[in-house]
C-alpha cells in the first residue's frame, strides 16, 4: 500500500489477494524517480528493477530484487533488496507484516540510502465503496525512525475483472534520522575547500526525533491480468509538506571557530510513475 522501490508508493499491484495456490513470480519494472515521503535527490533517480519472488497460498512470501540506475553518467547497480513477510485475509479485512533488508551502492544518492532495513505492518478494510488503510513501521539506520501512513482507496474492475483501477489518496509521516544521515553522507558532508581553507563539513536535520507529516500522495494504479502475465502502470502525484531545517557545520582543518549555517530544505511537488511486467509460474 505504501511501498517504495520499483513499485510506486500507493501501488497495490505488487501482491495479489489470497492466492489459491503457491506460485513463483518474476517482474521487470521501471521507476521514473526514487521519491520517498515526498523527498528526492536534486536530480532524478530512475531505476530498472528485476525482481523474483515466491508467494505461498498460506500468505508467506519472500522476494529479492536489484535496481539498476539509468541516470546518464552514473549507470550502475544502485540497490539490492530482500523482503519477506506474511499477507493475511479475513473477509473484507486484509493486511501484511514484512521485513526488508537493503544494500545501497556507496555512491548512491537515493534519499533512502541510509536506511539499512525496515519492519512494516499494514492493514485495510474494504467497505465496498471505500477502503481505508493504515501502515506503521520502523526504519533502521544510524538511529531508528518511526513511520505512520494513512490512505483511502477504491478498486474498479472492467473486462471480466482483468482490468483494475485503484485510485487512492495517502498521507505519510516519519521521524527524520535517515534524512539527516542522507544529507551528511550523501549530499553535503565531507571535506570542502573555500577560499584556500579546507573545512570538515557535517550536516543534519534539526530535531530528527520529532514526528512530522511529510507528504500527501494521489495515485492511480492500473493493473491488467492476462493468463499468467500482469501489466501495471502507476502514476503518482506527491505534495510534500513541513520542510525540514537543515543544519550544516563547517570546521576549519587549520583550527578556528566552527561555522554553523541553517536553512529550510527546498521542497516541490513531484510527479513520477512506475511500470512493471510480471509473470507467474
Amino acid at each position: 500500500m505504501f511501498a517504495s522501490g520499483v513499485f510506486a508508493q500507493g501501488d497495490t499491484t505488487s501482491h495479489q489477494p489470497a492466492p489459491l495456490k503457491s506460485y513463483f513470480s518474476t517482474t521487470l519494472g521501471f521507476l521514473s524517480n526514487a521519491v520517498y515521503n515526498g523527498r528526492k535527490d536534486v536530480s532524478a533517480t530512475p531505476y530498472i528493477t528485476p525482481m523474483v519472488g515466491y508467494y505461498s497460498k498460506t500468505g508467506l512470501f519472500i522476494d529479492g530484487s536489484c535496481s539498476y540506475l539509468t541516470k546518464s553518467g552514473s549507470s550502475r547497480i544502485d540497490l539490492y533488496n530482500l523482503e519477506a513477510g506474511y499477507d493475511f485475509y479475513a473477509g473484507d479485512f486484509d493486511g501484511e507484516v514484512s521485513a526488508g533488508k537493503s544494500f545501497y551502492n556507496s555512491n548512491s544518492n537515493n534519499v533512502q540510502s541510509q536506511i539499512a532495513g525496515n519492519i512494516t505492518v499494514s492493514a485495510g478494510y474494504d467497505f465496498t465503496f471505500i477502503k481505508p488503510t493504515i501502515e506503521g513501521g520502523i526504519n533502521f539506520g544510524s538511529q531508528p525512525d518511526y513511520l505512520l501512513g494513512f490512505g483511502l482507496e477504491h478498486s474498479f474492475y472492467l473486462l471480466q475483472d482483468k482490468l483494475q483501477f485503484t485510485p487512492g489518496a495517502f498521507a505519510n509521516g516519519s521521524t527524520l534520522h535517515y534524512y539527516g544521515s542522507y544529507f551528511n553522507k550523501r549530499r553535503i558532508g565531507g571535506k570542502k575547500k573555500n577560499g584556500g581553507v579546507v573545512y570538515d563539513v557535517t550536516a543534519g536535520v534539526d530535531n530528527p526525533s520529532r514526528f512530522n507529516m511529510l507528504d500527501y500522495q494521489f495515485s492511480l494504479p492500473v493493473l491488467y491480468m492476462m493468463d499468467k502475465f500482469s501489466f501495471s502502470f502507476t502514476p503518482v502525484y506527491v505534495l510534500p509538506v513541513n520542510p525540514a531545517l537543515i543544519v550544516v557545520q563547517l570546521k576549519p582543518q587549520t583550527g578556528g571557530d566552527t561555522i554553523t549555517k541553517t536553512s529550510a530544505e527546498i521542497i516541490s511537488h513531484t510527479f513520477y510513475f512506475s511500470l512493471a511486467v510480471g509473470y507467474k509460474f
